[in-house]
């Protein structure tokens, strides 16, 4: 009778793993993917417009998948009685979620970075065309009293 429910607990913890896998994996293609996507879109043709906010919206993706990752890390590791057992789940779980954070917050910034830039671009040509439209004005010769 032991050895029966040892042997069902072996099996459910084995598809539990086949799952979690399952799911890394397809959460890594598709984030995978969709990267390759975006990029092919904005090489062949697409316009900026279309694609103006793909580091933030990559950034919160990798963000949520990080919280994804640390929770089931979290559940796998609270279900695991035995500490021997619960190593490989705290460090598969927290290199991805250490990994999928930092690209998120890299993204984000990156995005920052890109919109100040634009900002900066953008005050610059105002400050040249309004130097440009005062520069006669200011290196005139002055005016002589007759």
């Amino acid at each position: 009778m032991i050895a029966l429910l040892a042997a069902a607990t072996r099996e459910s913890q084995r598809i539990a793993d086949a799952i979690t896998r399952g799911w890394v994996i397809g959460a890594l293609s598709l984030l995978g993917f969709t990267i390759i996507v975006i990029s092919f879109a904005a090489r062949f043709g697409g316009s900026p417009v279309n694609i103006r906010n793909w580091r933030f919206l990559l950034g919160i993706a990798s963000l949520a998948a990080a919280a994804v990752v640390g929770i089931v890390g979290y559940l796998k590791l609270s279900v695991e009685p035995a500490v021997n057992r619960q190593i490989p789940y705290l460090a598969s779980s927290g290199l991805a979620l250490v990994l999928l954070a930092a690209i998120g917050g890299c993204l984000l910034v990156a995005e920052q970075v890109r919109a100040d830039e634009r900002r900066i671009e953008a005050l610059e040509s105002a400050i040249r065309s309004l130097a440009d439209a005062v520069a006669p004005a200011i290196e005139a010769p002055p005016r002589r009293a007759d």
